[in-house]
């Protein structure tokens, strides 16, 4: 509704007034003002100027590939992820960091900005050394003026920069926190150090520009909080045996605010988390009590979704969710709407009566499971086949469309052609194995259509990583391209779409 209604207005002032072409850059004119106001306005209008292209980066050799994207306001796209070759043969340099060690042997993080016409690279940094695994996915988010908030797991000597607010204790892993700008130029950047750093991190951005993130920290080293960050504001309630998550937030200087154990007597981990509307909502496992809740099935690690006030620090709500005796991949994902929270789990045992789509056997399925914001669960819908399971690690992106649907992509496994759910429903011409699944999802939970496409075919397929929608009906996908010789994706696949 803002964008057209600015482009309403631009289009008033076009025609009731008359622009003097003559010397048009000199602020002296009367129409100087108005005429960068229009040409600022249709530049940076990222959906009229819309194009469709597909690419893949990465020379192939050795595993190259992404873990989050966004539109920038003239619908040109950052790219974040992790390569173990530069991306641009031959060339090492970036905007302000360099490929670090070995090709083919050392893992770097990476940026790149891509060209919202042809996704031409138009600039690319380094970031250093990085923890790299395929169920640990970075995220990137953006600040209000359009800055960038990046953060990963670092590993080696990391940089040491003028915008450094803390350089990294030493070459083990720690918390990279950053705020970068669009041409790829860091404002600010800091490492977070403990010893008892563990493998997962997540990541988001509140209204007000504060970075809240969530870590695990191992027992073994005795859950040992950030020294960059004021002091912890609780105890652990864990022993040296289990894990517990840490919940750190920075403000948009990168000056600590806070940090705080959300704690059991077992081990507790975060995957997705997620800001809506002044809360911050995460999604995670445990398998023991959290602080004060009870666990229906104490020794069994169990999906949970809780919610955070952002103003009081206050944790508002805590439920665990599905069934108390199944068994659960990493897929958890977590969307949050004005309404709505909407969890991805993989299981094959349902937890409830509300079931809109049902399982097909007891093979693993996609469960998507929505829940109003005071954690009352709504409805669930399952996803899979009933000749095999659908992949435990393999998480495929949701997105609240501007439609009102909830919608999924995914992978067929290659054990069976297409999903037994939503046979009604299915539309498209895909064949072969790997097929590419588009799944919309009514606000009632009911699959609306289900379509399938190919996949690249012959040695290689691609995994849709992440997707997001820039406007109406114009998409951005972000894919990891596997060849069927190796399990490591090779190469970064990326595509917009008009549909």
């Amino acid at each position: 509704m803002l964008r057209i209604f600015s482009t309403f207005t631009i289009l008033i002032l076009l025609f009731s007034c008359k622009l003097n072409l003559n010397n048009p850059n000199d602020p002296a004119t009367n129409d100087f003002w108005l005429r960068n106001l229009i040409q600022t306005a249709l530049l940076n209008n990222g959906c009229s100027n819309f194009s469709q292209w597909n690419r893949s980066y990465g020379s192939g050799a050795y595993s190259t590939f992404g873990s989050d994207f966004q539109f920038l306001p003239n619908g040109d796209i950052v790219v974040v992820g992790i390569t173990e070759d530069p991306i641009i043969s031959g060339e090492s340099m970036g905007v302000t960091g360099s490929f670090v060690g070995t090709p083919g042997l050392t893992k770097n993080f990476f940026m790149m900005r891509l060209s919202r016409n042809n996704g031409d690279i138009q600039w690319i940094d380094y970031l250093g050394e990085a923890y790299s695994s395929l169920n640990f996915n970075p995220r990137l988010h953006l600040y209000s003026n359009g800055d960038l908030a990046v953060s990963f797991l670092a590993y080696g000597s990391g940089h040491l920069l003028p915008s450094n607010l803390s350089p990294k204790a030493d070459g083990e892993m720690s918390v990279y926190l950053g705020r970068h700008r669009g041409d790829g130029s860091r404002v600010w950047y800091t490492y977070l150090d403990t010893v008892a750093l563990g493998i997962y991190l997540v990541t988001t951005i509140d209204s007000f520009d504060r970075i809240h993130f969530f870590t695990a920290v191992e027992g073994s080293f005795g859950h040992t909080p950030f020294s960059e960050l004021p002091p912890i504001q609780n105890s652990s309630l864990g022993s040296s045996s289990d894990t517990d998550i840490l919940y750190g937030s920075v403000d948009p200087y990168g000056n600590g605010l806070f940090q705080r154990y959300i704690t059991s007597s077992g081990n507790d981990f975060g995957f997705n988390v997620s800001y809506s509307n002044g809360y911050i909502y995460l999604s995670g496992t445990t398998d023991r009590s959290v602080e004060g809740t009870t666990h229906p099935n104490p020794g069994t690690q169990l999906p949970y979704i809780t919610k955070f006030n952002i103003l009081s620090g206050i944790r508002e709500m805590f439920v665990y969710t599905g069934y108390t005796s199944a068994t659960y991949g990493d897929t958890r994902q977590i969307v949050v709407s004005g309404t709505s929270i909407l969890q991805l789990l993989t299981t094959n045992l349902s937890w409830s009566s509300v079931i809109k789509e049902p399982i097909q056997s007891d093979t693993q399925h996609y469960a998507f499971a929505q829940y109003n914001l005071n954690g009352g669960l709504e409805w669930i819908s399952f996803l899979g086949s009933d000749s095999g399971d659908v992949p435990n690690f393999e998480e495929p992106p949701t997105l609240l469309d501007s439609k009102g649907f909830w919608r999924n992509r995914s992978r067929v496994p290659n054990t069976y052609d297409r999903y037994s759910s939503g046979a009604s429903v299915t539309t498209g011409t895909g064949s072969g194995t790997y097929q590419i699944a588009d799944v919309w999802i009514r606000p009632n939970g009911i699959f609306d259509r289900i379509r399938y496409s190919s996949n690249l075919g012959g040695t290689e397929s691609k995994r849709t990583d992440q997707m997001k929608e820039l406007c109406t009906g114009k998409i951005g996908f972000m894919d990891k391209v596997f060849t069927t010789a190796s399990e490591s994706p090779s190469r970064l696949g990326f595509q917009t779409l008009e549909e």
